[in-house]
């Protein structure tokens, strides 16, 4: 079996089980972005003009920029949205991607290929899962609360 190491090192963006990518135009109001996230279940819409990625906006964007500064949804995407992306390349290794989220604080990514065509979005979800193929009996067997401690046996 190949190390935790070596697969982050080794295997590309594509292990990952990248997403379709949710997309929109930023003339398209706030309020049909937050209507595709809802339908589609994604954390993210991409924004794109001509297949490249222009922007995104995100659940986290709709909370702090929409919500939290009381914009009205009628107005474009393009006034709220993350201009430009910051984007994953899709022969990156897992790795790559994995700093570039954890550098950014990003939680969803477009990927890109080499002319700059968005191609899908990674999310970090994505990431957790790919980690957890890894530790399947740690992760699934974990206490709810990991400092826990069993004062009494259970059971006769």
């Amino acid at each position: 079996m190949a190390t935790l190491r070596g697969s982050l090192l080794d295997k590309a963006l594509e292990s990952l089980r990248v997403q379709e990518p949710v997309i929109v135009s930023p003339e398209q109001p706030i309020s049909a972005a937050i209507e595709l996230m809802q339908r589609h279940g994604s954390g993210c819409v991409v924004v794109a003009t001509f297949g490249r990625p222009v922007g995104v906006l995100t659940e986290r964007d709709v909370i702090t920029k929409i919500l939290g500064e009381s914009v009205a949804t009628h107005n474009p995407i393009s006034d709220v949205m993350s201009s430009p992306p910051v984007v994953v390349h899709e022969d990156w290794s897992v790795a790559q991607v994995i700093q570039a989220m954890h550098e950014g604080g990003f939680r969803h990514m477009p990927v890109v290929d080499h002319a700059g065509l968005l191609q899908g979005v990674v999310s970090v979800k994505r990431v957790v899962e790919y980690l957890v193929e890894y530790f399947p009996s740690t992760v699934f067997n974990l206490p709810p609360d990991p400092e826990q401690i069993q004062v009494a046996r259970e059971g006769a």
